[in-house]
Parts: structure tokens; sequence; C-alpha cells
């Protein structure tokens, strides 16, 4: 028994952070949990040796709710250490020359909750002080995100992979 617990222990947090990637065909949107991501080339150039393309990156809300990202350790190691990335789209044909990119990260914006808490203030008596304080990331109903970057290839034109990060299910069963 000991050694199946210490198993599960082991195995579980890998099956938790094993977030595939899912191909990304270009101009044809890729749905997932009600998110449409997608990209675009917006400028092509042909250089010698390789090819040098601008991409748009993009993902839209079509879920009909507000999704909330709440920041996770993990989250620091699959998406190059930023919390409000809820998307990490990957080049598999980049080959990384003249410092491109070879992939890029979509990001939520910040929102925060307000606090309120008791204080003593200097007069020795009670008061209360409201704080905003971050409470994660949120992309609403309807809301796009999008990045811009730049690839070379060695002449195919370039492919993606995109890696999704899950919104925080808030609700109680």
């Amino acid at each position: 028994m000991k050694k199946i617990l210490t198993l599960i222990y082991f195995i579980f947090p890998a099956i938790v952070l094993a977030q595939g990637y899912f191909d990304v065909i270009e101009n044809e949107p890729f749905m997932n949990n009600g998110v449409e991501y997608s990209f675009a080339i917006t400028n092509e150039t042909t250089v010698k040796e390789y090819n040098r393309y601008e991409v748009a990156l993009m993902a839209t809300n079509k879920s009909g709710c507000a999704l909330i990202y709440i920041q996770r350790n993990q989250i620091l190691n699959l998406f190059e250490g930023d919390p409000a990335a809820i998307a990490r789209f990957e080049c598999i044909n980049a080959n990384g020359k003249r410092l491109s990119a070879k992939g890029g990260n979509l990001k939520a914006r910040s929102f925060t909750v307000p606090y309120t808490h008791s204080i003593t203030k200097a007069d020795g008596k009670t008061g209360s002080i409201t704080e905003n304080i971050h409470a994660g990331y949120i992309l609403g109903n309807g809301q796009s995100v999008s990045n811009s970057i730049t690839v070379l290839t060695d002449g195919d034109r370039p492919r993606f992979k995109v890696r999704i990060q899950n919104f925080t299910d808030l609700t109680v069963n």
C-alpha cells in the first residue's frame, strides 16, 4: 500500500502539469473551453537563406462568461514565468536565427478585488481601510487578446502549436 501511495504522490503532479500542445492551422481557429485560438501571418519577406514572417497570435473568449485565471505555482514553469499568460504559441519549424522568436504568450488582464480590514490609527482608535488586492487574471466574455511575433523559417510557412492554461472552475459541486 505504501508503494502505491508513493507512486501516486509522484505521478499525480506530472498528470496535472502535463498540459499538451494542440495544433493550430493558419486562419483556422482552434476552440477549447469556449476560447478561440488562432494565428495569422501579417507580413512575409524572403531572404536568401530563410523566410521572415510577422505573425499575429490571438485568443477570443466566446464562452458566454468571463474566464478567471488564478495564479498557481506551476504556471511559472509552463509559460516562461509569466502568470498572466493564458496560452503559449510555439512555432515548431522556426529556426531562431537573428534573435527572432520561436513562440509567444497571450496574456489576460490583471484584476483586483476590494479587501476591507481594521487598523489602529495613531490616536489609538480603530478604523478600517479598503485596499485593492490582486486576485488573478481575467478574460472577459467577447474579449480578445493578441500578440505579434517575428519568426524565421528555412523555407516553409510557420506551423504552430498552442499550450493552453486552464481557467479556474469556481463552481461548487
